[in-house]
Formats: C-alpha cells, structure tokens, sequence
C-alpha cells in the first residue's frame, strides 16, 4: 500500500532547550567586582536547529560572551552551545536587571527568554540598637547623666546617604556624633564604614520619658528610620536580634538550615514571652520557642529558633508575632525572608596533614612552630566540577597572628603558639551556591619539650601587623646560680648563660649531671610575636629566671608583652599585659625551679629602666622564695 499524506519526517522538527530553564541566579555580587555564570542552549530535536542571535536586554552591569563561531551557529541534534553571563554592578547600574532573548528555528519557541536575577540590595540603612530593640536609658537620679551610642552602618550593596538626624525629646536629651563626624555623610556598602551617635540623658526630674531619634538617608525602604527612646521606665522592655532574620545565600531544594532569634529582657521589670505564633507565609519555615513562660530578668533571653526548609526554587517569607508584656509591643511582629535554589550545594571535604609527613587527618597533634598542610581537593558537587575554595580560621589560641596561606584547594598553616586550632572550609560551585556543611581540621599544637617558655606582645600604636615595621621584643631564660642577664660566653665554649636572640643554642655544663641544652627557636623582629625558648630534659634541683627585654620600640611608643610557660606540654604559668614603656626597659617576671619532677613558677617584678642597669646582672633568688622551694621540694635541699 502507499501511504498517503506527509511522512513522520517530513516538517521541521528543531527544539531548543536551555539549561537553567528560566532565570540565571547570582548571590550578592559587590559593587566595583565580577561573576560570571553559564547557561547551555542544546538541540533536543531530530532536526538541526540554528541559533540566530543572543542578546541581552536590560542592565548594562550585564554582559554576555560565546566561545567557538560567530552567530547564527547551527546545531546538530544532542549537541549544545554553553554562553557565560557576567554581571560586573556598579553604582550606576547595581543590578541586572533584564532579560536575554535566544533567537532560533524552533518553530514553537523561535524567542526563548531568560531572566537574570541577583540577590543585590540598594542602599540599607541598619541602626544598633533597633527600633524593635528601642534606645533604653535605664534609671537615671536627677541631675545624673547617662549616655548611650547608636551605630549606624549600610548593608545595602550601594552607598547610603544620610542627609539629617533630627531629635524629637525634651531637653534632657541631647545628642552628638563620635569622632568628628558630621551630617551629610555617606556610608559605604557592606557595612564598610559606621557612624556612632552618642545620646546624653540628664533628667531634670524623675519619671519616665519617651521621644524618638529620625534618621533620613536615601534607602528606598526606610528613608525615615524612627528609633524610639525610652528613659526611667517601670514597664518591662522587649529586644528582638536579629530584628530581620534572613536565609542567604540561596539554600538547596531538600535541605534544612536553622537560625536562632533572642528574645531578650531590656528593663528591670521582668518580661515575659506568652507564645510566639505564625500569622502567615510560607509552610517552608518552622519554628520552637524555649526559654519561655517565665519571668526573664533584665540581660535574660529566650530562643526562637526557625528553621528554612525549601521544597521548590525561589523566595519565601514569613511572619511571626512575639506575645508578652512590653506594653509598647505587647504583639511584636517579627520577619523571616529566605531564597532557595534547585542547585544542589557542594560538600567541603578538608584534610591536613604535618608538612613532613605523608599522613592525611581531621584531627592532628603536633608542635608549636609546626607548619599544617590542608587539602580541599576530597570536596564536590553533584553538578559542577568546577569549586573555589574559601579557608578560614574557626578557632586558634589567644594572641596567635598566624594566617592561612592558600591557593585554589591546597593551603598551609604555621602554628606559631601552642594551643587548639579549627582550620575550616567552605567551597562553592559554579552557579554561586556555598556549600551546605563547613568542614574542619581540629589541630592540637602540644610543646615537645620538658620548659617551653613563650613571648608575645601587643603594641597599641602599631596598627598594621605582619608589615615588617613594628616593635622589637626579646625573651630571655638564664640559668643560675651564676648566670648573667645578657651574657653569651665565650665563643669556642658556647656557655653563654642567658638564652636570648644573641645567644640561641648555647650548652650549659651541670655538676655531676648530663649537659642542658636550651634553644631559642624563633625570633620576631617586627610586631607581636611570637618567640619560644625550650628546654628539655632539664638536671634536677636548678633556678631558671625568665626576663623581657624592650629591645626597639620603633617610634611606636609602649607595648605590653604576655609571658606563657608549660611544663611537659601543659600550660603551668601566664604572667599578661606587662607593661613596657620604651626601648631598653627590661623585666625579670619569674623565676623557675625544676626539683627534677615538676617545674615551679615564682613570679617578681623585678624591673630596669634602661641596658646599663641590667646586661651583666646576677640577680638572687629572695630568701621568701628560697622558703618556698624548700618546703615544696625538700629533696633538694638536703
């Protein structure tokens, strides 16, 4: 038989589809910087489909670019073209705002349009205290003043131009402005700059007051941001923080984040929080009260904990009122906004292994003065191969200046005090979504050696750290009874008995006894340290004196120095915040004495103004700790 009629392949059977389908999603891109993000265009039908023309129309901070030939392009079937979108914002044009438009011989799509979004903002003003929290000025006698500051900062992606700030009060109150700033001032975005305003309170009478403080700026939002105040009030005060909670960047379809909310008593008549319910928008948020249903004194908080849990792409909200007995907010509505995305987040996976070593863990322990080498490359994603890679520091020992030195998904680290450091990171993909989980490497960094005594110092002119220009400070540990502050021996013998900078590694010969042989093991020239003097093994029955020295103050005028000791890896003395006005200042802050099983610490304050009065010195331990020592350790003392 002959069929009648056109044949299944007869007609135009182009089809076009483009990966994302509908909008191609950036987080918060700064102003003056660039992202850029792909999408795919691919031929899915059984005939060739030709790519006319791609254009974008919209925002100029958008930008569009193609590898391979110049359009019209055709397309086999089953083969795609990737376009990258870069969006570069910049005052004039924050946004990216707009539409890209795919020209084609798709008969039933022949102009394919997407959409470009961002999470950008406009100018945001953000006032600390809130007016949710209030401005409280607590009891105040007549004739008394008390003051509090307001700080003001723009976390808008855009500069915020606050043009007035207008004080609506009785003549108690008054305001000014810190630092000599003064109105009309601009606020850089992202919370760049703040500007704190100082509020005086000096009742003339006694009972409660109210008024409010107008901030006007050019945030489309609040372009007239009211801060009520209240001053000697007997009722009780409810603080919201944060006062907006916010899920950014975007959250994953099919995952979870939850964030808490503190519900805080502001006065000393105690609050009380009845119940907090939710009076509409999206079944994506949850929420637990705990801490309620009782009388929360002044400083005291409940938590409301909200969880995000996104089952479809897009934005969400939702609005909560918090019931309790602030009667200026006896039902105070409170906000929850939320993005999410149908990329799946990638996963951190981070490892770190000693630089001398070929053993990868999450948890080591090793040395002060160790250095950490940390791998990324474990992480990945579902959809991209592609990851940058974002180290940070959880948690390090006080005073520690280490930083992370990375590139791409390998770094290092120097572990420059004893103590627990978490080194952590997060990675994110191609699309702009961070990672769901921030994944660690805990490190425990335990001194080696039997005495490790430790330097570090904090100048408080020198303002830039790690810039080769700072002050110079130098640890000194000395052995008694006939050593000498600043003495280096002789050369050939190598007995100096002061360890020191001038003198790092001498050998001090011990009576009958093995020799000791004490180490300085590094020396900080330029700013806070640190530098660690070590000893192991030390000969039973032996006085030790530790000292610092102002070495070269550098025009950066006093700096005070913090001295650590550990016996066999645990921390046994700390001496902070010793002052040390100028060059040439030297302070003996305590003597040491190893009874052959335990090492114990006398602390003095023996001090020198200048290198005459103490290169060369012999000091004698006090016959009030000679006492001491003798009762502690009698064996030796026989």
């Amino acid at each position: 038989m002959t069929a009648c009629g056109p044949t299944l392949e007869e007609g135009s059977d182009a089809r076009i589809r483009v990966t994302p389908a509908r909008q191609v999603t950036f987080s918060k891109v700064a102003v003056g910087s660039s992202h850029a993000l792909p999408f795919v265009v691919t031929s899915v039908g059984r005939d060739e489909l030709n790519v006319r023309k791609i254009e974008w129309e919209g925002s100029a901070a958008v930008s569009l670019s193609m590898t391979g030939s110049e359009l019209p392009r055709p397309l086999a079937s089953q083969t795609s073209m990737p376009v990258s979108v870069n969006f570069s914002p910049t005052d004039a044009n924050p946004s990216p705002k707009g539409v890209i438009k795919i020209y084609s011989s798709d008969p039933e799509t022949p102009v394919y349009e997407l959409e470009v979004v961002a999470q950008q903002l406009s100018p945001l003003i953000h006032v600390v205290p809130s007016s949710e929290e209030k401005l409280i000025f607590g009891q105040t006698d007549k004739g008394t003043t008390t003051t509090r500051d307001i700080v003001i900062t723009n976390v808008g992606d855009l500069p915020l131009n606050l043009s007035e700030i207008k004080l609506n009060a009785s003549d108690d109150f008054s305001y000014s402005l810190v630092n000599s700033a003064s109105v009309p001032v601009s606020l850089a975005a992202n919370a760049a700059d703040q500007l704190t305003v100082q509020v005086a309170f000096t009742p003339g009478s006694i009972g409660k007051q109210e008024g409010n403080i107008v901030f006007v700026s050019n945030d489309p939002t609040h372009p007239t941001y009211t801060l009520p105040i209240i001053a000697n009030s007997d009722t009780p005060c409810l603080q919201i923080q944060p006062t907006l909670l916010e899920f950014s960047p975007a959250l994953s379809v099919g995952t979870s984040q939850t964030k808490p909310v503190l519900l805080t008593s502001c006065s000393e008549v105690p609050l009380i929080i009845s119940d907090v319910i939710k009076t509409g928008g999206s079944d994506t948020f949850k929420h637990e009260l705990t801490g309620a249903n009782t009388e929360l004194k002044n400083g005291e908080s409940a938590t409301l904990n909200i969880t995000f849990s996104p089952i479809s792409e897009g934005n969400a909200q939702a609005e909560y009122v918090i019931m309790n007995n602030d009667p200026l907010q006896a039902n105070a509505v409170f906000k929850v906004m939320g993005s999410s995305s149908a990329n799946q987040c990638p996963n951190a996976s981070a490892q770190g292994r000693l630089s001398s070593s070929s053993t990868w863990a999450k948890t080591l322990d090793l040395a002060p003065l160790d250095t950490v080498i940390l791998d990324g490359s474990q992480s990945s994603d579902k959809e991209s191969t592609e990851l940058t890679y974002y180290w940070s520091i959880q948690s390090a020992p006080k005073d520690s200046t280490s930083s992370i030195a990375a590139e791409g998904s390998k770094a290092s680290f120097f572990l420059d005090l004893a103590g627990n450091y978490e080194l952590c990171l997060s990675v994110e993909d191609s699309a702009g979504m961070m990672s769901c989980n921030t994944d660690c490497v805990t490190v425990t960094a335990t001194p080696r050696e039997t005495i490790h005594v430790q330097l570090v110092w904090h100048t408080p002119k020198d303002k830039k750290i790690g810039d080769e220009d700072g002050t110079d400070l130098d640890l000194h540990f000395m052995t008694l009874p006939d050593g000498k502050w600043g003495d280096t021996g002789t050369a050939e013998l190598n007995n100096g008995t002061d360890v020191y900078f001038n003198n790092r590694e001498p050998v001090w010969t011990v009576p009958n006894q093995l020799p000791e042989y004490p180490s300085l093991d590094i020396d900080d020239k330029d700013g806070e340290g640190p530098e660690n003097i070590n000893l192991d093994q030390p000969s039973p029955c032996r006085w030790y004196a530790i000292g610092v020295h102002y070495y070269q103050d550098n025009a950066f005028g006093p700096s005070y120095a913090t001295v650590r000791s550990y016996i066999d890896g645990k921390l046994r003395f700390e001496k902070a915040n010793i002052s040390l006005k100028q060059t040439g200042v030297f302070k003996q802050v305590a003597w040491l004495f190893w009874d052959g099983k335990q090492g114990v610490f006398y602390e003095t304050d023996l001090a020198y103004d200048n290198d005459k009065a103490w290169i060369g010195l012999t000091p004698d331990v006090p016959k009030s700790v000679l006492d001491k020592a003798k009762v502690s350790s009698p064996h030796c003392f026989k």
